[in-house]
This record gives C-alpha cells, structure tokens and sequence, in this order.
C-alpha cells in the first residue's frame, strides 16, 4: 500500500536521524577496533578484560585481505540465484550448525557456575518444595528477574530430572537455527532479497564461533536472542503481509524472550519505536500496527503474569528487589581499572540499606551526584573512563564465551581441550575473530553511510536500533563483554548487507575504469 507523501518525508526524516547517530557510534567502535583489542588473560578463570594495542596497518591488511576473499566468496551467487537452492543451503547450514552446537555441549563437559548455579540450585529446591530463595534477601526476591529461566529449569527437570541443565545446553544448540533462519529472513527483507548479501549472512552466522560457544551457557542470553530473533522476522513478516495468526506468533516470542532474559526488553524497545513510527508516519495501515503494538505489550504482559502468577503464594511480596539506580552507580566505579565492572556496589548498599529498595535509591543517587561532580571537574578522565568502559565491552572479539563457560567438570574433547588450553586452534579462532569483527563495524559504518539518502523504512533498521540502544546502555549499567554478545548476533544482517555494498561500489568502480581503458 502506498503512504501519503507526509508520511514518506517524515519516515525518511526518522531513518536519516538514526542513521547519522548509529553511524557516528560504529565509526567509534571501527577506529578503536583497528588500533586494539580485548583479550582475556590466559587463565580462563580471569573473567576480566585486558587493553592490547594492535597495527592499525596489519589490521588494515587483513581487512582488505578479508573483502577479497569474500568478494570471490561472492561469485557463487550465480549457482545460488533460484531461491530453492538457497533454502537447501540454509537447510543444510542448519544441520550442520546444530550437530556442532550439540557436540560442543557433549565435548566441553561444562557445569553452571556463578549465576547459573545459583538459578539452578533454585530451581531445584523449589521443585522440592523449598521457596526460601524468595524471602526477604533472598537471592530470586533481589534478583527476581531469573524467575523466567527458574521456571523454565523446574519445567526441564519434571522430564528429565538431575540432567535438565544438560538437556537445557542441547535445547539451546538445537535451537540455533532460529537465529541462522530468522536472520536469513532479515536480510532477504532489508537487502530485497539479494543473493550475494544472502550468502554472505550465512558464511557469517555460521562461522562465528562465540554463537556455538555459548550453548552450554546454562542462562538466557543465546536463547532468549533464539527467540527474540523470530519476534523480529515476525514482526517484519506483518509487516510484509498482514495475517491475524501472526499476531500470536508475534505476542509469543515478545513474551517468552523477555522472561528468559529481561535485557531483552532493549530489543522489544526497539520493535516498539519501530511500530510507533510506522503508526504516525502511515496511516493507510494503522490498523494493522495497532494490532501489532497490542500483541507485543498483551505478550510481554501475560508471560510476566504467569511468572507472577506461578509464585504468588510462595512470594514474599513486601521484599524489595536491588532497585536499578543501584547498578547504575555500579557501572560507574572504576575499582582495579576495571571500569564499571562488578564490585559488588549493588549488593552491599542493598544489604546495608536493609534491603530497602528506596532507602538504596537514595543513597545510589547520593553516590552519582559524587560521580557527577568528580566528571564536571576532570572532564577528560570522564572521557577516558567511559571509552575504556566501551572498550572492554565492545572490543573484544571472543566475547569472553571460554571464560563464562570455564566450569568443566569431566574429559573435554580434543577440540576443546586445545581451544580451552589456548592452543593453535584457539589463536587462529581469536584472529578469524578479529578480522571478523573489524568487517562487522566497517561494514555496517559503509553501510549506513552508503544508505543515508535512500532508505525510507524505519522497520529495516530494527535490530540496529537495538544495538544502538544496547550500546548506550552498556556505558550507563554494569559492564561485562558478556551482556554484548546478544548484539553480536544482531548486527549480522547488516554486517552481510555491508558486505555486499562494498563490493558493488568496488565493481561499479572496476566497471568505469575498464570502459575508459
């Protein structure tokens, strides 16, 4: 359906506006991903982040080296231009991507640890009858966000008893082709339907190893993206061809990612802003995105009152949780030169506080005020803080998913034993890494640059959206590399779509000097 020429300039005005904020962001993110990289220490119990200065020329080499190779990569579109060939190697990519992800949970002999134990020693007890986790100080009453991936263990060790976190990795490798489908989907959508960017997307997603890595991850951030990812080709599935039933399928994925990861709640806020702009800026389909805005709040909603719901009886409702502003002040610190990583901040102005949630806003928003101060009188040690904050998170190319999975309790497999011991294996990974990261950012910069006069369709910028809104979280909210992996996998489509814009200008550049020879 066409829209009224009102609502193309101002949908066009709200691209233009989010392509030159995202784009400024991935020209930081590019400039310092050439000149370093974040690195863990060999010790795999190290959680923490280490700075390394990298050559901005060696790594400008392995750029160019990398567009080369896909741009002869890119030739087989020729053979892959009937889409059912592509489908049979999506099918087939699929397979293959689960049969790696199910013999990396069978080969790391891995077993939760931090977190991951706490939520599964929960689950646990209260499938024993012991809800003491949700009294008053209780780990699920301050943390009551893990009740989404609670349930879902206690649901898990119903049928498969003491092995439901095993079954729990195999269900999370099992289902990585929905990210591999969902994102194919994307790209179809906002490449129209291109078979190069197409290809590229699959060589991507199907060689980034930090994916794989984290299906033994007994927590919710790669099936939660799983997930989320199918709200986003939902979403953009009724966007293309409206159809009722979709709704529910929209309303389901929007509920459940947000219950096994509330982080997640960055994406749906992005599906959000996408629908609220389409809703003023094309009035032909109100109907229809209203309907859409519906089923994702009703889906969110409901999820979370049936996790409500599950608990109500056993639940101390006057116990508080650790309100936000406490991790805010928490990602603010910079204790051993680990800025804005965890020291506990939070949990011990809780404790000190009586666990009184507004007591401990209070005294969180007296400590920023300091922060505040401390910034306004040394702008560039507020300047430095927060660049080696971003750094730690979003430039380290392996996403800590060895360090988070370190807890091996069995025989690992050769394969993972050299990967886990830092071998030959795991060195030419990091560096496959690292070049891969450097074509993510450059990419997706070319690409915003390339595409800043002609795009018109806020929807084709959804998970960008979200990446951009992760990004301005991660600087405010306690730092790990870990919580930036989900966005990893977000920004695939638009690395693929980048791709192939390079190499068309390259070829339009080749095709010109060629007619004037």
């Amino acid at each position: 359906m066409k829209k009224g020429h009102w609502g193309k300039i101002n949908e066009k005005w709200f691209c233009k506006v989010f392509s030159v904020l995202a784009a400024l962001i991935f020209a930081l993110l590019f400039y310092y991903c050439l000149g370093g990289r974040g690195v863990n220490t060999e010790n795999i119990q190290d959680e923490y982040i280490t700075l390394q200065k990298d050559s901005i020329l060696w790594n400008l080499l392995l750029l160019g080296a990398f567009i080369g190779i896909l741009y002869f990569y890119g030739k087989a579109e020729k053979f892959f231009l009937q889409k059912k060939r592509r489908n049979i190697l999506l099918a087939v990519l699929c397979v293959l991507a689960v049969l790696f992800g199910v013999y990396w949970v069978r080969t790391t002999c891995t077993y939760p640890q931090g977190d991951q134990e706490y939520i599964l020693m929960h689950a646990r007890s209260f499938h024993s009858g012991d809800f003491s986790a949700l009294e008053d100080g209780g780990y699920l009453s301050v943390y009551p966000q893990q009740l989404g991936m609670v349930t879902l263990l206690r649901i898990l060790r119903v049928f498969f008893g003491d092995r439901e976190y095993i079954v729990f990795q195999y269900l999370t490798a099992v289902m990585l082709p929905l990210i591999i489908v969902s994102g194919t989907k994307v790209v179809r959508y906002i490449s129209g339907d291109h078979v190069r960017a197409e290809l590229f997307y699959l060589l991507f997603v199907f060689t980034c190893f930090p994916m794989y890595a984290y299906t033994p991850f007994v927590y919710g951030d790669l099936i939660s993206l799983e997930v989320g990812m199918t709200a986003v080709w939902a979403l953009l599935s009724c966007m293309e061809h409206f159809r009722g039933w979709k709704l529910i399928w929209l309303g389901t994925a929007m509920g459940l990612m947000v219950i096994l990861r509330e982080n997640m709640l960055i994406l749906a806020i992005a599906m959000g802003i996408v629908v609220m702009i389409k809703l003023i800026c094309d009035p032909v389909r109100r109907r229809h995105l209203l309907g859409m805005g519906i089923a994702m709040i009703l889906g969110i909603i409901c999820f979370q009152s049936m996790i409500e719901l599950t608990y109500y009886n056993v639940r101390d409702r006057e116990a508080d949780a650790i309100p936000a502003a406490a991790f805010v002040v928490m990602g603010l610190n910079d204790d051993y030169e680990r800025p804005g990583w965890s020291n506990w901040y939070n949990i011990n102005l809780f404790f000190e506080c009586d666990r009184d949630a507004e007591k401990t806003t209070r005294r969180a928003m007296e400590d920023l005020k300091s922060y505040i101060s401390l910034y306004k009188s040394d702008p560039s040690y507020m300047v430095d803080f927060f660049t080696r904050k971003m750094l730690t998170q979003w430039n380290a190319p392996m996403y800590q998913c060895i360090v988070m999975n370190c807890g091996v309790i069995g025989d690992q497999g050769r394969i993972a034993r050299n990967i886990y011991g830092q071998g030959i294996l795991f060195k030419w990974i990091d560096h496959y890494m690292k070049v891969f990261q450097l074509t993510l950012y450059s990419a997706i910069l070319f690409l915003l640059i390339a595409r800043r006069r002609d795009e018109e369709s806020i929807e084709k910028h959804v998970l960008l959206i979200a990446v951009v809104g992760g990004f301005l979280f991660s600087l405010i909210w306690e730092a790990k590399t870990r919580y930036i992996f989900p966005y990893l996998l977000m920004q695939l489509p638009y690395m693929a779509v980048g791709v192939n814009e390079i190499l068309k200008i390259m070829e339009a550049r080749m095709s010109r000097t060629k007619q004037v020879v």
